[in-house]
Formats: C-alpha cells, structure tokens, sequence
C-alpha cells in the first residue's frame, strides 16, 4: 500500500452528481488554494495522473515511455477523460469492444449464473412455482399473464402454498454472520520503524470510523444474505463527496495579493537624494479602493498617476520622471476573500452481488481478473446530471448487447418483487449503467499496436471506463486491487460457484409438492354421503332451507334404524410416511445440507437435556459454518483495509471523530494524516472462532462470578473491566464506583498527549521562565526524575500551587530547579486520584501507552507530569491527615 497524496477537489458543473453515490467529487483538499502560492514540492511531483470523481489521482509512470498528457493532454481531455471520445474516438472503440471481447468469453456460464441466482432470489421472495422455458432463456410464473385479473381465479390452481423455510434458514444464516463485527488487527510492515508503528496503531482509529460511517451491521447482513442467495459478492470502496448525504461545510476562499515592503522613492540622476514618492488625496483614497477589492496592480497604478502629478527633486531641483522611481520591493500573501459551501465527504463500501457483478468465469482467483464490471440501473435524469457533456447521447442510448439485456432483465424482475418477471414498460427511463475495471496486461487484447501504446500510455494503472447503455460516460487510469475484493461462499473452481442455499432450493420444492397433496387430500378427500331414496325424499330436500335445527322428511325401513339408509366411505387419509418424509426434509435433511443445526437458531434438540450439552452441540454447528466464517473474515479485513488505504489517500485534512469506547462512553479522538505514512498489514483476529452472542457472554460472566478465585475475582474488580461488564449485562444504568473519574482521565490523556508539558527554570537569582518543554528536558524527565521526600514535596507543593491550578514536578540541577508542570493540572480537592492515578499507570503501561512513548514522547511525558500530580495529591493528603490526628486527640 504506497501513499499517494492528496487529492484536489474536483470542480464540476453546478448540479453534477456521481451516477451512484451522490455528488462527485474527489478528497475535499486544499481546495481554493491561492494563485501563486506554491504547494509543497513532494506532492506536486507526485500528481501525474487525473483525478478522480470517486478518489485520488493516479500515478503517472507510463509503462512505454510516453507521457500520457502529452498525447492529448488533461485539460482538454477533462479530469476523468470525459472529452476523449470527441477526441481520441480510436481509444473509446477500442475499449467498448475490449469490453464486450471480455464479456463474450464466457457467455453460456455467465446465463447459468444468472439463472441459478436468479431463482434463488425468486425463492426468497417466496415466489416458488416460476418454471424454466427454454425457449426464451426465462422463469415463468404459473399464469403471470392473469396475475391482475381477479375473473380467472376460480379457473387458476387452488393449491400453490408456500412455507417458505428457505428464507427461515437464510434469515438464521445471517444472524449468525451478522450477530457480531469481525475483528481485525493492524500490523507495521517493519517493527523497527516508527512511522509504520504510528500507522499501524492510527489505522485502528480510522477502521472503526470506516465501519461507523458504512452501518457495518447493515453491511454484514448484505454480505450474508449474498452469500446465501447469489454465492459471490463484491465489496466497492472509493471516496464521495456528497453534501445531501454528508453535509456540508464552508471553506475559506483565499487569493494572493502583493504588498510592498517600504515605500516607492524618486532617486535624483544628479545629486543621488532619495525622495519619498508624493501622493495626493485623489490618488491615496484610489488606491484604498482598489486594495479595498483586492486588486495587485493599485501600487503600480499609484506610481504612474504620481509620475502624471510630477515632483522634482528638493536637493537640486531637477524634476523627477518614471525613469526615476524605484520601486519597493513587494510579496505575494494570501488573503481571505470569502467562504464557499463544501460537501463533506467519507469513505463509501458498496456491496454487489452476483447479478450486478460479472466477472470472468474460468478465474480461479482475483488476480487472475482481466475485468471486472459492475451493472446497476439509474435513472436517465441522475445520469444525465453526472455526465452532462454526454446527456444527448444518454437520451437515446440503447443498451450494449443482447446479454446485458438478459442480465438487466434478470435484475429488474428480482427488484420489483411482484408476482411476475416481466419488468414492464415503467422501467423504461432506467439506464444500465457499466462501470468496467480493466488491468492493464488486459490491453494486449488490443491488436492495433499504435492504439494499445496510447492505452497503456494514458491508464497506466489499468483502465476504469463507465458506459451509460452503449454512450461513453468517463474513463481514468485505476487499478482494481485498489478499490475491489471479491469474496465466493464456497470452495470450488472459477467464479460460478454455488451458495450456501443452493442446496435447499430442490428440498424447497420437494416439501412445496408434498404440502400441497396434503391440502388436496383434506379437501377433495373429504367423503359424500349416500341415502337410500325410500328413506330420504330428496325433492322435498332440495326446497329445504339449509339452517340449524332444520327438519328433513326421511322414512326409514321396516324393522331397520334410520342410519341403516345412510352410507359414508372412508375418508382419504394422509399416509404417515409422507408426513415423515416432510419433516425430514424440514429438519435433519435442511439442517445437514445447510450446517444450521437447531443449536444455532435455538430449536429444541429432544436428544440434549443440558446446558452442556447445548454449548457443545452449538460449537459443533458453528464449526460447520467456520468455512464460510473464516473466509469472511479474511474478506472484511481486506476490505477494511481498503477504507484506511482510502482515507489516507483523499482526507485533506485531520479528522476528529467521536468513537464509542469498549465501556459504552462516546470519547473524541483525533486521527493525524501524518501518522497514515506508514506501511501497515491487516490480519483477522486469529484466536476468534466464531462471533458471541450478548447472552452467551453474559452466561460466561455468571459462571466466572461464581468461580472463587482469588485472581479472576482480581479481573473482574478491575476498574478497566467494570464498564465492559456492565455493557454485557445490560445495565446501563448502574452506578460504578469510580468509572466516571476513569472516563473522565482517559478523556484527559487525549488532552495530554496532544501537547508538551510546560517547563518553569529557576535560576539561582530568582527569576523564572516558563515555556514548553524541550527535548532534553522531556528525556531527562524520563530518566531521572528527582527524588524528594514525601515532606519536602508536600510542603512544596503547599506552596507553589495554590487553588489546584497546577502541580509542578520538580527536576533540580547545580544551577537551576526546572519544574515541569502538565499542561491540564489536576484539581485537588474534586478530582479521585486514587483512581485517575491509576488509571494513568494501567494507560502508561498498556499498548497505546507504549506506543506513545515511542512516538509522542513529548505527550507521554505531559501524562507522566500529570500523573505526579495526582500522586503529590495523595501524599498531600495522607500528609495532612497524619498531622490531624495527633491534633484531635
């Protein structure tokens, strides 16, 4: 992962918007910068490439040596190259048809990948009876033609019920896979290095403001849910600016004026004297008016209208012309013009699944990619604002080919969620919108070798190239590793690999059929009843009024009972064994193909009476999905570890962010760019089985606080734990002694890590200076931090703090005393230093307090100073109270 710098916000018309996300626009960095100010040369160096309506700007190493901008050059062709097909239509073509090259390789496996996944969805919509037609390559409902006519129904099956246990086990799936956020661990590329040290620990910071800004919940239920239906998803992280969803923010507009540094003077050509230049009052209140709107030119026009008026030299007397003048010397500085409204802007993951994510079939592996494409429908007016300078085309555009109108039927059908496939002419104003990814090996495809250097020479990187329908939208130079990973939920080969539900759609269908027999035989089973004619006169029956207690004229025979004239048959039955072949289906059979035992979604096991036994038939089932689990694991963290790649690479500034701590307390923390420089790897947590339950850490709670013994009952009180504990109980409410004066140090080492403690020299004649501290005095506080008795600081610090407004630490030498003071002090009689000084020495010894003093020792030794502040504090106290009590007795 190399830093690129930052980018420049991108200025499109008024109105643009990216076609998915909202506003375009890259990183909101030093936007409005002044003319004639100059950047910083490491940065400028670096900007090669365009940039990016959704990220950064690209490198600009062109592979075969030619300067992509000096082809055509980037201003003409636009910053994402939207002017190239006016002016290199060659290069467009030779996209469109590299694309659709790519896309027809693997036709036939792409139409049984959608026809798999698209069942699959119809079955999670419940719509369970759509049968394959061969024919046109579609699922057909059962008489989606009558769908809106309620005349046919009576002629329409009467059985086509659905207990839809499909989407009841893939519900119970993703709650297993979304109960609890996978946790991942930052590493520095070298641990000798400071700079991948400081990375490692920021990017900890910024992984859980990317997970809380992406409702990582919400996320991973869109990852189980594909996993379950479609078996392939991809995850999509870029940067977006949009002020309708972020917000905005005003920005400070700045311009570069010059301003002399002296006055402009006549210099006489005889006799050498300096007079000042004169100025009349017309001429003075004009220059005030024109540096009043900022003009740069007002000096120079003052000097010529001085020239117009005149003087002569009062030494000789000879007269003075603008030969003459000799100009001050003048500086550019800006200057604040004004504020201009900003969108904010935030790292976004988008997740796609199998039909709007092609890729090719026959790869085994991402890397393995020639393409990726992306399909989505947006509407025709979003696309036209995103793309003005191609709004006609988008007007009229058709779609590409045949196979994307199969794929983007497939996908309309499935997202109208009504009883028919069809997506119907009111969709008609959605354009399929592509958005391709191609690496840049894959521009060998290119036969024309002239129209292939200019590729490789303009997308560097590889290829992002947008189509709306068949009309060329956009294209800059990206690579795909940068912003894609693709995650499949079983093993197997290529990319059409089936899902984890896969294996229940035909169980589905099974116990469907069986359901329905079963509801014909309790309907149409049930038996008519046969009369005798001499004992029942059904003429008089039939103009009988059925109600209750109604009499029926009947007869019976001779020396025989009434019901001797009744006959009723058997009625049909159910035979036992399809009634036992359906909850087999519905139970060990689903649950064995799936892995989703009842432990797992907390069904009743008649088997398993114990809580033990229950604990370890649930490991059991959750081993059986630790396949999935753990390669989901390892795709969250990659796709993390592209939002911090993101973020280093289009924030422009430092960020501060509210974060929610492991006791539930919202704390403030400020993540640094500076500290993003590193190199930094990711790696899953790797003691983690499979994510806990609240309840299940609650049941592991109770039973530790049943355990006498004496260290984990030491764990349990320490004040470090006591806010995680309440959390898992549920008891936000409880009062814990000592956890406000805790939350309140912690918030306080913030403070103190983000300056320098404040030194005081006393000399030997009694004068003092006070400033921050310096290097040698940070190292000597700590090495050697003097030593005095608990008196002599007592007394001392009785002396020099009054009111608790702060609290020195004395480091004394032959010369001088130098006291170092923290630069927030501690209150003396409100603050609980028993706890906050320990909560600084848990902090101090703690991963993020050794960090620190590796690499804020300024900040650490302001929270060493402070925390002596509390322990002269206490000493204080336990000083006063020993004197006490002898005087109370």
């Amino acid at each position: 992962m190399d830093l690129y710098p930052t980018a420049e916000t991108w200025s499109g018309t008024p109105g643009a918007i990216a076609p998915a996300d909202g506003n375009a626009g890259a990183a909101v960095a030093a936007a409005f910068r002044p003319q004639g100010l100059e950047q910083d040369g490491a940065e400028v160096s670096h900007r090669n490439g365009p940039p990016s309506k959704e990220g950064g700007y690209s490198n600009g190493y062109n592979r075969a040596g030619l300067d992509a901008a000096a082809l055509v050059g980037p201003d003409v062709l636009g910053p994402n190259n939207e002017r190239l097909e006016d002016l290199k239509p060659n290069l467009v073509h030779a996209l469109r048809e590299l694309v659709r090259q790519y896309r027809e390789e693997g036709v036939v496996a792409r139409r049984h990948e959608i026809r798999r996944i698209r069942q699959a969805r119809l079955f999670w919509q419940g719509l369970q009876y759509a049968w394959w037609n061969p024919n046109d390559m579609n699922w057909h409902v059962p008489f989606e033609q009558r769908s809106k006519d309620d005349r046919q129904l009576e002629d329409m099956p009467r059985y086509q019920f659905v207990t839809n246990f499909y989407q009841g086990f893939g519900l119970s799936f993703i709650a297993v896979l979304s109960q609890d956020v996978p946790s991942v661990r930052f590493y520095p590329q070298s641990f000798q290095s400071l700079a991948d040290i400081a990375a490692a620990r920021s990017a900890s910071d910024v992984a859980q403001l990317v997970e809380q800004n992406n409702h990582v919940e919400q996320l991973l239920t869109s990852i189980g849910y594909f996993l379950w239906t479609d078996g392939k998803l991809g995850a999509y992280v870029r940067y977006v600016a949009d002020g309708q969803r972020f917000g905005f923010h005003d920005e400070t507009v700045l311009e570069a004026i010059e301003i002399p540094l002296g006055e402009d003077t006549y210099v006489c050509p005889q006799c050498g004297k300096e007079t000042p230049a004169t100025r009349d009052p017309l001429s003075m209140s004009h220059e005030d008016s024109a540096a009043g709107e900022g003009s740069a030119d007002s000096s120079t026009e003052h000097g010529t209208r001085d020239t117009e008026h005149g003087s002569t030299c009062p030494g000789c007397g000879v007269e003075l012309t603008a030969a003459n003048l000799r100009r001050a010397e003048r500086v550019s500085v800006p200057r604040v013009v004004g504020t201009r409204r900003v969108p904010n802007g935030q790292e976004v993951i988008s997740i796609a699944g199998g039909l709007e994510l092609n890729t090719p079939v026959w790869a085994n592996e991402m890397h393995e990619y020639p393409y990726l494409q992306w399909q989505a429908e947006v509407h025709r007016a979003k696309l036209k604002a995103a793309y003005p300078h191609a709004a006609n085309k988008i007007e009229t555009s058709p779609s590409q080919g045949a196979e994307d109108v199969y794929a983007r039927v497939s996908r309309l059908s499935v997202e109208q969620g009504l009883p028919s496939i069809h997506p119907g002419d009111a969709l008609m104003n959605l354009i399929t919108f592509d958005r391709t990814w191609l690496r840049p090996w894959a521009f060998y495809a290119v036969e024309d070798t002239a129209t292939r250097d200019e590729l490789l020479a303009l997308f560097p990187e590889g290829c992002y190239v947008a189509f709306a329908g068949d009309a060329y939208c956009e294209a800059r130079s990206e690579s795909m590793d940068d912003h894609w990973r693709v995650l499949h939920a079983m093993p197997g080969d290529g990319q059409n690999r089936p899902s984890v539900g896969d294996s229940l759609v035909q169980v589905q269908e099974r116990y469907n059929v069986l359901s329905n027999m079963q509801a014909e035989t309790y309907e149409y089973g049930i038996p008519p009843i046969y009369a005798d004619p001499q004992v029942l006169d059904f003429d008089a029956l039939a103009n009988q009024v059925a109600e209750p207690a109604a009499h029926f004229p009947a007869r019976a025979r001779p020396g025989q009972p009434l019901a001797a004239g009744f006959f009723q048959p058997a009625p049909a039955r159910v035979p036992p064994d399809m009634v036992q072949h359906q909850q087999e289906l519905i139970g060990p059979v689903a649950q064995f193909l799936t892995g989703l035992f009842p432990a797992v979604f907390g069904g009743n096991m008649e088997d398993v009476k114990t809580a033990s036994g229950y604990a370890l038939a649930r490991d059991q089932a959750l081993g059986r999905l630790g396949l999935v689990w753990r390669r989901m694991k390892q795709f969250y963290a990659d796709v993390i570890l592209l939002g911090v790649d993101c973020f280093r690479k289009n924030r422009p500034e430092d960020v501060e962010i509210p974060l929610l701590g492991p006791d539930g307390v919202l704390d403030a923390r400020s993540i640094r760019i500076a500290d993003l420089k590193g190199n930094i790897s990711v790696h899953p947590e790797a003691d983690e089985t499979f994510p806990r339950l609240k309840s299940q850490q609650r049941g592991i709670l109770q039973q530790l606080f049943g355990v006498n013994d004496p260290v984990i009952q030491q764990a349990l009180t320490e004040p470090a734990n006591l806010g995680y504990i309440k959390n898992v109980l549920g008891l936000s409410e409880l009062v814990v002694p000592g956890e406000d004066a805790r939350n309140k140090q912690l918030r306080e080492i913030q403070q103190l890590l983000a300056s320098a403690p404040i030194v005081i020299t006393m000399n030997e004649s009694g004068a003092a200076h006070a400033g921050a501290a310096s290097e040698s005095v940070v190292v000597a506080q700590h090495a050697a931090p003097a030593q005095e008795s608990i008196n002599d600081r007592a007394s001392h610090a009785s002396d020099t703090n009054t009111g608790g407004t702060h609290n020195q630490s004395p480091v004394t030498n032959h010369q001088s005393q130098v006291l170092v003071l923290p630069s927030v002090p501690v209150d003396d009689l409100l603050d609980d230093h028993v706890v906050e000084f320990e909560e600084c020495k848990r902090w101090a010894s703690s991963e993020a307090g050794q960090s620190a003093r590796m690499t804020n020792p300024a900040g650490f030794a302001n929270v060493r100073a402070h925390a002596e502040a509390h322990q002269r504090a206490m000493q204080k106290a336990a000083l006063l109270s020993s004197v006490a009590k002898p005087l109370t007795r």
